[in-house]
């Protein structure tokens, strides 16, 4: 249970305190409170339906554009939580092959004056993951359960929240789940979309898949968008790698789950598609076509697969992702052989059954490895007694208030 004792924070249960002390910093601890019960529950949000052709409809001349130029906006008053302004938006990216594409999110900007010296400071927010289709995208309806309640704590300290479907997830065109290439440009585009007036400083946020966006964006910032001032990443309970992730889920109920990273290297390099369907059987690839339209309950309840029963040769899939048709695939979407410039915070759980923890614990060796120096490292042991199946969401909801605390004095200072 979590208890307060003057300004400082505990996670206790009986006898023991599992994990560290933390500071609180100015936001209330309501606030966390309230983003804990709606992020697990995951409770409908109410808001008008999006009208289709706001995300399908032709952005004319979107080549002319500058990425990170908003190309329409609509505002949702229904979202307008903690004395904010809500948008969607619809801005200008780049794929992997620098293309431009057209990428939805949504834009919060509190109303009250920014309490701190210079510009408002901007979170670039790179949602987890709730799904392939397009229906799963973190701005439309379904997405907007779990989107906005884990915005809360952060809008409450007054900072400007830009969020990202990612590139082809609600909007024309593939979406490469984990793509890290893909993904980045998303979160740093976005960040672009918010910061472009005031040369704000911005933070990197994201967990669990939103973690792999937001180290990615952490390792391409300074080749792919040096002219944002981005201050710091944090990066929470991310699958970095994605054969580690692929076998952990491999036999697990999230099984199925593991089919979005195929589907999407798919979706990415067309040329490859026969070779990369050819490595499966006529079951596996009934699979893979029918992840293709899952967000999460559907996942779930299409049952544990192991994927040796799914491969032509029996193989297991981490072990085609290190073969020859999808190994070099793997490579390019794998996060830690670049440095980021600027200071990271990883956050994980040490029980976490749905991203385990050795993925955060390679993720720093890569990243020190490859020079980086400011990095810190949280771990959460809850004791699996406790939650032994809620870990993941647990330690996302618990490190609010050190990462807020992170981010401030990465702000104060910028």
């Amino acid at each position: 249970m979590l208890h307060i004792h003057g300004h400082r924070l505990r996670i206790l249960v009986p006898g023991r305190i599992l994990a560290r002390e933390m500071k609180l910093p100015r936001v209330t601890f309501a606030s966390f409170a309230l983003a804990g019960a709606l992020v697990t529950s995951a409770a409908p949000v109410s808001a008008a339906p999006v009208a289709a052709d706001f995300y399908g409809a032709p952005v004319a001349d979107l080549e002319a554009y500058a990425p990170g130029s908003i190309v329409r906006r609509e505002p949702v008053p229904q979202l307008d939580v903690l004395g904010s302004h809500t948008e969607r938006i619809l801005y200008r990216s780049a794929d992997p092959r620098d293309r431009a594409v057209a990428v939805s999110g949504l834009l919060v900007t509190p109303i009250r004056a920014w309490p701190g010296l210079g510009p408002r400071p901007v979170i670039a927010y790179a949602p987890g993951s709730y799904g392939v289709a397009d229906r799963c995208s973190g701005s439309s309806q379904q997405g907007l359960a779990t989107t906005m309640p884990a915005l809360l704590p952060l809008l409450a300290q007054g900072y400007q929240v830009v969020t990202t479907d990612y590139q082809g997830l609600g909007t024309p065109g593939e979406y490469e789940f984990l793509g890290r290439t893909a993904s980045a440009r998303a979160v740093l585009d976005a960040a672009r979309a918010a910061a472009r007036e005031t040369d704000a400083p911005v933070v990197l946020y994201g967990y669990s898949a939103g973690g792999v966006a937001s180290a990615a964006a952490a390792e391409l910032a300074s080749t792919y968008a040096p002219d944002l001032s981005v201050v710091g990443a944090f990066v929470g309970a991310a699958p970095a790698d994605p054969v580690v992730r692929v076998d952990g889920q491999d036999g697990s109920a999230w099984a199925a789950t593991m089919l979005y990273t195929i589907d999407g290297l798919i979706g990415a390099h067309p040329e490859r598609a026969d070779r990369i369907r050819a490595l499966f059987n006529d079951r596996g690839r009934a699979a893979l076509d029918a992840a293709q339209d899952f967000c999460t309950t559907d996942a779930l309840a299409y049952g544990s697969l192991r994927s040796e029963d799914l491969t032509a040769d029996g193989s297991s899939l981490s072990t085609l992702m290190t073969g020859p048709v999808l190994g070099p695939l793997a490579e390019e979407n794998t996060i830690g052989f670049t440095a980021p410039i600027a200071p990271v915070m990883i956050v994980h759980g040490v029980h976490d059954t749905s991203v385990e923890i050795e993925q955060s614990r390679l993720l720093e060796q890569r990243w020190r490895a490859a020079g980086a120096v400011d990095i810190t490292v949280r771990e959460f042991d809850f004791g699996t007694e406790l939650v032994p199946e809620i870990d993941h969401t647990a330690t996302n909801v618990a490190a609010y208030p050190e990462v807020v605390g992170w981010m401030d004095r990465l702000v104060a200072r910028a």
